[in-house]
């Protein structure tokens, strides 16, 4: 994945979140098994986690391109729960 791919399908999911009041554990197994059976996320479980490995590497903003309640660590805490979910479910 390209380093600006890896933005674009972070952004997929802070879009996915931006109603979702609490990003807490439920919210993150929700996601994290709408994209194992690629409902709203049709990439598919290993693009995400790719993704969002990149972006926990990243030091810069990851919600500077969508406007969202969420703050940038509230978000970074969302996709650290999220990543621990997906490798769970994928036996990783």
């Amino acid at each position: 994945m390209s380093d600006h791919d890896w933005k674009g399908v972070t952004n997929q999911i802070l879009y996915g979140v931006m109603f979702t009041p609490q990003l807490d554990d439920a919210a993150a197994s929700q996601m994290a098994a709408a994209m194992m059976e690629r409902r709203y996320f049709g990439d598919g479980p290993d693009v995400y986690a790719d993704a969002i490995a990149q972006a926990q590497r990243y030091t810069g903003l990851l919600t500077d391109d969508i406007e969202t309640p969420h703050s940038e660590q509230g978000f970074r805490d969302f996709l650290r729960r999220l990543a621990g979910e997906l490798n769970e479910r994928r036996g990783q």
